[in-house]
């Protein structure tokens, strides 16, 4: 079944009205998600040592907004603090839909991982199928972008349409425990994850993607996404 747009405007404009009805209530939304913190597919904080660390091999995902610090030095606090509530579930929405861990939200970015060792025993997902959903995954935050994201914002008069633009890539990545006694997380690091916020903020309203995800992309009519080198289209290569 493919992504339902009109289900995630839905789901996406009922979260901002909510957030709305906060303002107007002087209240705070209640979450009542798990935590993003230790969230990495097939480690757990409680069973690793302080300083120990583990490698594994993730597609990566980094989106993120252009110029979001003059938009919000330009429409204020309050719309602001509405437009992220849009901004970030609708992406979220996306994340979901294919399946992937969101490892991180940095701000006006978001973070998601595909594969790692037991997502391959519990859910299938192998290398390709990984990567697959990554950019597919990139592909319809974009369509989420101009059919919800958008749409809301300047129905409610949020200000200016939001551009973003996302990374993908896939490799190596360790895993380790940071922090003291009670107060701990786990955390992820690879040059794949800097790689990926890189390539999101050299582009606008596209997906840049490394030669890995392009060369192990499933060839032929199955394969849903014309790679283009120049940077025509939604995804190009390095």
């Amino acid at each position: 079944m493919s992504i339902n747009f009109a289900e995630i405007y839905s789901n996406t404009y009922e979260h901002y009205k909510d957030a709305k009805k906060s303002i107007k209530n002087n209240v705070m939304l209640e979450n009542k998600s798990n935590a993003i913190s230790d969230v990495i597919p097939g480690f757990n904080a409680d069973k690793l040592e302080f300083g120990s660390y583990d490698k594994a091999n993730f597609a990566v995902l980094f989106v993120d907004m252009r110029g979001s610090t003059k938009r919000a030095q330009r429409v204020g606090a309050e719309k602001t603090f509405l437009t992220m509530h849009v901004f970030l579930t609708a992406l979220l929405e996306v994340a979901k839909y294919y399946n992937g861990k969101v490892i991180d939200i940095m701000g006006d970015g978001v973070m998601v991982f595909w594969g790692g060792e037991n997502a391959r025993k519990q859910e299938n997902m192998v290398k390709v199928k990984a990567i697959q959903n990554a950019g597919l995954c990139g592909r319809d935050m974009l369509i989420v972008l101009e059919k919800v994201i958008n749409k809301i914002i300047i129905k409610e008069e949020l200000g200016n349409e939001i551009s973003i633009g996302v990374g993908v890539t896939f490799d190596s990545v360790i895993v380790t425990k940071i922090g003291i006694e009670n107060s701990y997380d786990v955390k992820a690091f690879g040059d794949c994850i800097n790689t990926a916020s890189k390539y999101a903020g050299q582009v606008e309203n596209k997906v840049k993607v490394s030669k890995k995800i392009r060369n192990a992309w499933p060839k032929g009519k199955n394969g849903k996404i014309k790679f283009t080198p120049t940077g025509e289209g939604a995804f190009f290569l390095e």
